[in-house]
């Protein structure tokens, strides 16, 4: 997925009109709030990556229209199996010092920068900038989320589940912690610890049962624990809310395929018998 979106993405942004005003803007920042925001909501939908990039657009502000830019990049070289493409991220940086260019002590922008080192692998790169722009801010939700995203590089889940309670605690809106609650679930999973993912799915779904991800989420939960029957429930419900979630159809797909080889099985086991 990522090598496809990035390669039909970077053609249509070279040639987009930029901003004049390289000053950075109250309402500059307004926009790239709201398109950050959008790209975190990203599950797999072009769609809303493009709606992100139409905001930061409206930014009037080059260095924070770069910079949204070069965030939205780095999420779309995510690929399907969790590694990241690589000429995505090298593009993602190309925008990103544009905008340090512009702006190079907002740690706002800058916090982009380990995200790419991250996930390129560049980890000793991040390290350094990391514990650079903690000298400037310390409890900033982006970079809190960078740390979480390093630690799970490393291999250290409970580290990351740490930063993940320093990222709460430096978010400012119920849509970054219901994402963060999300991540810590998926961090329990990745740990085996699917009794308490399922628990901290079912947290968030409390506050934000319209969230088709989240649905998903749980329903993979209870899918590895083997409690097919639920397992179907709550995928039905993350398909009712949104028909295209990719991961939901796949597990849709998987969940027909066992019914189907279910309901062969037991003919044949009656005709044997």
């Amino acid at each position: 997925m990522g090598k496809r979106l990035v390669s039909q993405m970077v053609p249509t942004l070279r040639k987009l009109k930029l901003s004049d005003t390289e000053a950075l803007t109250t309402a500059g920042y307004k926009a790239f709030e709201v398109g950050r925001d959008q790209v975190d909501a990203y599950r797999g939908d072009p769609k809303t990556l493009g709606n992100a990039l139409r905001i930061f657009q409206t930014a009037n502000s080059l260095p924070y229209e770069c910079a949204g830019i070069a965030y939205t990049l780095v999420v779309a070289s995510r690929e399907q199996d969790g590694d990241y493409y690589q000429p995505g991220l090298d593009e993602a940086l190309i925008w990103l010092e544009k905008a340090q260019k512009l702006a190079p002590d907002v740690t706002d922008i800058n916090a982009i920068e380990p995200f790419i080192y991250i996930y390129g692998g560049r980890l000793d790169d991040a390290r350094l900038v990391l514990d650079y722009l903690h000298q400037q801010e310390r409890d900033h939700y982006y970079l809190c989320r960078a740390e979480m995203a390093y630690w799970e590089q490393m291999g250290d889940i409970e580290q990351a589940l740490e930063w993940s309670q320093e990222a709460m605690t430096a978010a400012e809106t119920v849509p970054q912690r219901l994402r963060l609650t999300s991540n810590v679930g998926d961090m329990y999973m990745e740990l085996g610890q699917l009794d308490k993912a399922l628990e901290t799915y079912k947290e968030a779904l409390h506050f934000d049962p319209d969230n088709a991800w989240l649905w998903h989420r749980a329903s993979l939960v209870e899918w590895q624990l083997e409690n097919y029957q639920e397992a179907d429930r709550l995928n039905r419900k993350a398909l009712d809310l949104d028909p295209e979630l990719p991961p939901a159809r796949q597990l849709r797909q998987a969940i027909t395929e066992r019914e189907e080889e279910n309901s062969s099985g037991g003919l044949f086991g009656r005709f044997l018998g």
